[in-house]
């Protein structure tokens, strides 16, 4: 008789201010009953917006968002946390157990900085950055050997503003991520249009004056940033402009120049451009749009080159966030608006997604999977 395959284990971030959600909930997707269930909640802990999980060494160069690298030779039980808070930054590390239940190992916190929305592990697990939103800055936070938070490093302060008055009165970084292969950070800012890219000193201390500064077309606020697993080639998402710019760079992760815009579909209204991921093969580029609640699917070649291929209902409101699982079989998506996460298996000939699964969850703003 065939054994019935295991559980997949995925981790969910939510916001909790003014909502039933209970923080960072953890998931299991059973592929022969096509079903999810919450297997932990309750950590209460305030607005865990963005998760990334700590990965073995020999994980993608540009594995997906929501992963990253440590030296080792398996998974860590590590799950980290951006927490976004009006009144200080925040990063944290929590202990994965084998039942699901978390178990917080550590904070990094400064009253200097704001609404922390994106976290990143350095690529030797040395220090763990967050993206600052409402200070527009980059925190860090230094790990000890174990992956826990040990002290914080002073934050780099962007300045500057854009065109768009009620988004880009003030820098707003939002995301960063390291260029496969290098130690550069490359950091998004949604209200100076810009791309920058820091030199991570061997301590976690970012050099400044900064490597490179890509500008992106003004009011095209920047959001999200995805590496291909093979090619040097980067897909910058931007909000405002609702599109995409891809990007070559050299092999040093410096040299960015744009080399194609890939466009979005719209609807009537506020329509924001919110999250891109390749596929762990390369062949696909997924994006995900919210207000036209879709999920737009994007062929690539060897050469890099992107192609239109398909336009999908996200299977639900406000696509925030999601990730493809490590084979690329899976996508789950975060929909904040109608609070649930939706599972997608991927159509094995066109790679278009197919609902599998959805479970309500309040708020969800990150979906990863473990592993």
């Amino acid at each position: 008789m065939q054994r019935a395959r295991a559980e997949r284990r995925l981790f969910v971030g939510t916001y909790t201010e003014d909502t039933a959600s209970e923080g960072i909930y953890v998931l299991a997707f059973g592929e022969d009953e096509r079903r999810l269930h919450v297997v932990n909640a309750g950590t209460h802990a305030p607005n865990p917006s963005y998760l990334v999980r700590a990965q073995s060494a020999g994980s993608p160069a540009g594995a997906e968002a929501g992963t990253e690298t440590k030296p080792g030779g398996s998974a860590t039980s590590t799950l980290y946390a951006a927490h976004e808070l009006a009144d200080r930054s925040c990063l944290a590390a929590y202990d994965v157990a084998e039942d699901g239940t978390l178990c917080c190992r550590g904070t990094c916190s400064s009253p200097a900085d704001a609404g922390t929305c994106f976290a990143t592990v350095h690529p030797d697990g040395r220090c763990l950055y967050g993206a600052n939103y409402e200070s527009g800055s980059v925190g860090l936070c230094l790990l000890d050997a174990n992956g826990n938070p040990c002290g914080g490093l002073p934050s780099i302060r962007h300045a500057g503003s854009g065109p768009n008055c009620a988004r880009q009165s003030a820098p707003h970084v939002h995301s960063a991520r390291f260029v496969p292969g290098t130690g550069l950070l490359a950091v998004v800012d949604l209200g100076t249009d810009t791309v920058t890219l820091y030199r991570a000193e061997a301590t976690g201390t970012l050099e400044t004056p900064p490597v490179e500064t890509v500008r992106v077309p003004p009011g095209s606020g920047p959001r999200m940033l995805a590496f291909h697993p093979r090619l040097p080639l980067a897909a910058l998402v931007n909000e405002l402009a609702n599109d995409v710019l891809l990007y070559r760079y050299d092999r040093a992760g410096t040299g960015w120049e744009q080399t194609g815009r890939l466009e979005l579909p719209v609807v009537p209204g506020d329509v924001r451009a919110a999250h891109p991921a390749f596929s762990p093969d390369g062949r696909r580029l997924y994006v995900s749009v919210r207000g036209s609640d879709r999920l737009t699917l994007f062929g690539i070649d060897r050469d890099g080159a992107a192609t239109p291929l398909a336009d999908c209902p996200c299977g639900g409101r406000g696509p925030r966030h999601f990730s493809l699982s490590p084979e690329g079989r899976h996508l789950a998506v975060a929909n904040q608006g109608s609070d649930e996460v939706v599972l997608f298996a991927l159509d094995p000939a066109t790679d278009e997604p197919r609902e599998e699964a959805r479970i309500a969850v309040p708020q969800p703003s990150c979906v990863i999977w473990d592993g």
